[in-house]
């Protein structure tokens, strides 16, 4: 029996792609949606399908294989691809679909084993927005960085520093982060002026957990990460070769954990005379009701312990599916606010962190 949840979990993803400025991964999700309905290959690469469709990103799951596979060398699908040299031409659509439904067809058994990875973009264009919030944690607590990132993928993220960031804001354009770095990202922050970004942020220590950490020292690893991104999206493919090559000389320390245990013992042996900052980026619908509700528990346990040397921070930046826009946040406890701490709302942004709208004095809950 067909999960009908799928084919509306289609639907979304193809709005959210065509919103993002994606035609070639619209039109493949088309395809796989049309072929859904018809009872087709991509109805029987998803029947049984055991949690929800949309919060489990099923659709970029059937997108992701598709554009593995043309990195991968089908000659039917890399004609179609920019990242393989191809141009997508919606007049062509149709034998985009004939390549789609081949690969499915004859790959069933590998496209099943691609669709239990988990998406991992690890998109470092939302380090422009992350940016801010982790400025903010700085310069509120003058302590180093001690970075946790849930759900790191390669760890891309947990670079951010060695980036350079070219950012329009209401008061003008502000430059951030070493000007030789390999890797520029730009974002356009609106809203009300920005707070004044800290001129270097200190990081003590940085760290990452995934359920599939990437080992980007291994060329299908790196395969499959380039394909998590739209094939059609050039920039996007540039800022991940970039940011790659920064990895490569410094790669991050990831380890394979459930995300709540590790939270649950990054937040236990936190070190004094630092912040620790835990954080992730689209991840968070990724993860089971049971995880979510220990990873609550355990930030609001530390509440009741934490000391003006042993602050924490919660930096969050998460998707609205339906409205295809993220929103970012964080919450701080510095031993001086209470058990509860602060959250502050810092406004809504882009997924792939184009834009930030700056909220008033960022909205305090």
């Amino acid at each position: 029996m067909k999960n009908d949840k799928i084919a509306a979990a289609l639907e979304v993803q193809i709005h959210a792609c065509d919103v993002l400025g994606s035609p070639l991964t619209k039109a493949v999700l088309e395809i796989c949606l049309d072929d859904f309905l018809a009872d087709g290959i991509v109805a029987t690469l998803t029947r049984g399908w055991a949690g929800d469709p949309l919060d489990d990103n099923v659709p970029l799951r059937l997108a992701g294989f598709i554009h593995f596979s043309a990195l991968g060398g089908d000659a039917g699908l890399r004609p179609h691809f920019a990242s393989c040299g191809g141009t997508f031409r919606p007049h062509e659509k149709g034998s985009l679909a004939r390549a789609v439904l081949a690969c499915f067809t004859r790959h069933a058994g590998d496209a099943r084993r691609f669709f239990r990875r988990t998406p991992q973009t690890n998109e470092t264009g939302r380090a422009g927005v992350l940016l801010v919030g982790f400025s903010e944690i700085a310069r509120r607590t003058g302590l180093p960085l001690n970075l946790a990132e849930m759900g790191a993928s390669a760890g891309l993220n947990l670079l951010f520093d060695k980036f350079r960031y070219s950012i329009e804001t209401a008061d003008g354009p502000v430059t951030w982060g070493p000007p030789d770095s390999a890797l520029s990202i730009s974002s356009h922050w609106r809203g009300v002026s920005p707070p004044p970004l800290q001129s270097e942020i200190e990081i003590a220590a940085r760290a990452g957990c995934d359920l599939f950490p990437v080992s980007i020292g291994e060329a299908e690893a790196r395969r499959a990460l380039e394909a998590w991104v739209w094939g059609d999206m050039s920039e996007r493919r540039a800022r991940l070769r970039a940011a790659l090559s920064i990895a490569d000389k410094a790669p991050p320390q990831l380890v394979r954990a459930d995300a709540a245990g590790w939270v649950a013992a990054q937040i236990m042996n936190r070190p004094r005379g630092q912040v620790t900052v835990l954080y992730h980026s689209l991840v968070w619908p990724y993860l089971d009701v049971s995880q979510r509700m220990a990873i609550e528990s355990s930030f609001a346990q530390a509440g009741e312990t934490v000391t003006p040397d042993t602050p924490l921070g919660w930096l969050k930046m998460d998707h609205d599916h339906i409205r295809s826009f993220s929103h970012l946040s964080y919450r701080l406890w510095t031993g001086e606010n209470g058990p509860e701490g602060e959250h502050v709302f810092i406004g809504p942004c882009h997924p792939h962190g184009a834009e930030l709208e700056l909220r008033d004095v960022f909205a305090r809950d």
